[in-house]
């Protein structure tokens, strides 16, 4: 410990149990909103729109779910000027702005949008839906030689995002900030000691351009936390057998005040499974949905992994779901998503990914080994049903990749390809393909989240959305194709009477039909 930073004690944000109402009707419209307590947050609810604010951490979430992203909406939108005058008005008006002093500011970190591109008999067509304007909480650097004046905060906390529609309505409002009570000076790991701590950690990795920040660590939308601390964030990218995937951002606490970094437990090494599933009698059970996880942890530097794979395989299996497999580092073998899908990926229902990824997909391992590879498109070939059956010919409905892609594209970063193109193999049945469009943090929170925000009965796309606006930062400071923007995206395909843009989860609420030999493409994105 060879400097000393600054540590900021937290205070509970004031309670206002009246506010969603308030917001529900003075903002979006919904007049006959009335406030009411629920499972750790206050809710007011009319028709579509839909206002929460959250005990934890004062986070609020506000949407007009009618508009709100729609596919088929053509709003005629502000300009970005006018976005951030009519925001500023707003969170004036609704004393939604946190009050800020001392080495504490709140800067404009550029506008946000939601952009929807489609593909139909070749022809491609873009929409961009709202214009955000995005804010997020700074912290002055004290005196570290090397760093930005202005620290970021990471964490998902920390930041407002007001969404505006057609001619400027507000559609959408999300934020979170916990007032500050006190500071004081504790020891703390400079940049070499916390790359030497980075380098332990990262010792199963093959890295080049390793790269590091200051930064303070907020956490996101329902967590509590007393203590705002700083973290050293990392970067890198990895070579793993012939392919150079951006690594997932990983934090290292810069003091020992606040929670440490999270610890995986080494899963006992898994066997070949002969055979093949029965899925007919999995299907004949009292409890026929399935849920299923793999994800890269420690043997790949992120510290996150395990316990965001947990939160949702636990959250599904509170609603009832079986899991069919929780497979982690060396147990998460690429062929589980390849040759032997039947058995694995496409013998569950929603599977969930979280570890490396990039444009070209995700790193995996090869059996019996702690060898990465990279499941890249020619996996899952170029057409549905080329080179054969794959994801969504059995049971595998929906699949999210928590990680740094696989859903760039030249639409939101110049370099990101043609995603449409680029995954349109991988729908053989399969509804929705959900993941990220640029790098991201290695965190806890997303799969916990994503389960709890499904079994409210949102759509399962707008869940994931939200999840991913409340856990990242708006931006990674990284170039393009994969940033500076945080984007979460949603791939999905179409056909007539088929269109699984509002899927729930099954038993909360409507699910299409499998669209198998789909007409149209489609992937939407949105700023975090």
């Amino acid at each position: 410990m060879s400097i000393r930073l600054p540590v900021y004690e937290l205070s509970p944000a004031p309670r206002d149990p009246q506010q969603p109402a308030t917001l529900a009707a003075e903002m979006l419209g919904a007049e006959g909103a009335e406030s009411e307590e629920m499972d750790g947050r206050v809710a007011a609810s009319e028709g579509q729109v839909t206002v929460e604010r959250d005990d934890a951490s004062g986070g609020i979430f506000a949407a007009d779910h009618a508009r709100l992203r729609a596919p088929t909406e053509r709003p005629a939108l502000v300009s970005e000027d006018r976005a951030y005058s009519i925001s500023d008005d707003l969170l004036a008006r609704h004393n939604l702005a946190p009050e800020l002093a001392g080495p504490f500011g709140l800067e404009k970190v550029g506008p946000g949008r939601t952009v929807i591109a489609t593909q139909k008999d070749g022809k491609r067509e873009v929409h961009t839906l709202d214009v955000q304007a995005r804010y997020g909480v700074t912290v002055e650097n004290p005196g570290i030689e090397g760093q930005a004046g202005q620290l970021p905060i990471v964490g998902g906390g920390g930041k407002l995002a007001v969404t505006l529609g057609d001619e400027g309505r507000p559609v959408g409002f999300q934020g979170s900030w916990r007032p500050v009570a006190g500071e004081r000076q504790v020891d703390a790991l400079d940049r070499e000691e916390a790359h030497e701590r980075f380098a332990e950690s990262t010792a199963n990795l093959e890295l080049e351009d390793v790269r590091s920040f200051l930064a303070y660590h907020a956490a996101p939308t329902g967590t509590e936390q007393e203590v705002l601390a700083p973290v050293w964030v990392f970067g890198a990218t990895i070579s793993a057998n012939g392919a150079r995937v951006p690594m997932r951002l990983a934090t290292i606490p810069a003091t020992e005040v606040g929670p440490p970094a999270p610890r995986s437990v080494p899963q006992p090494e898994r066997k070949p499974q002969p055979g093949q599933l029965d899925l007919a009698a999995l299907r004949a059970a009292p409890t026929p949905y399935e849920a299923g996880t793999s994800w890269i942890g420690e043997l790949g530097g992120l510290s996150g992994s395990q316990q965001n794979a947990k939160g949702f395989v636990d959250g599904l299996k509170a609603e009832g779901w079986r899991v069919n497999f929780n497979w982690g580092d060396k147990n998460a073998w690429e062929s589980d998503w390849g040759r032997n899908d039947d058995t694995w990926v496409d013998a569950a229902d929603f599977v969930f990914y979280t570890g490396h990824a990039d444009q070209n997909g995700w790193l995996l391992t090869t059996p019996g080994t702690s060898d990465l590879v990279q499941l890249t498109p020619s996996t899952v070939g170029a057409a549905p049903g080329n080179p054969g059956d794959r994801w969504g010919r059995q049971d595998l409905e929906w699949l999210t990749v928590a990680a740094c892609g696989p859903l760039q594209d030249d639409v939101i970063s110049a370099g990101g390809g043609d995603v449409l193109d680029r995954w349109e193999g991988a729908f053989d049945g399969l509804h929705a393909l959900m993941g990220y469009g640029a790098i991201t943090y290695d965190n806890t929170e997303e799969g916990g989240k994503l389960a709890r925000y499904a079994r409210d009965g949102m759509p399962l796309i707008d869940a994931w959305f939200r999840t991913a606006q409340e856990v990242q930062p708006s931006s990674n400071g990284e170039s393009a194709p994969n940033g500076p923007d945080v984007w979460v995206g949603a791939m999905y395909v179409t056909k007539e009477g088929v269109d699984p843009r509002f899927d729930h989860l099954w038993g909360r609420g409507s699910v299409a039909a499998d669209p198998r030999s789909p007409e149209m493409l489609v992937c939407i994105w949105t700023t975090c």
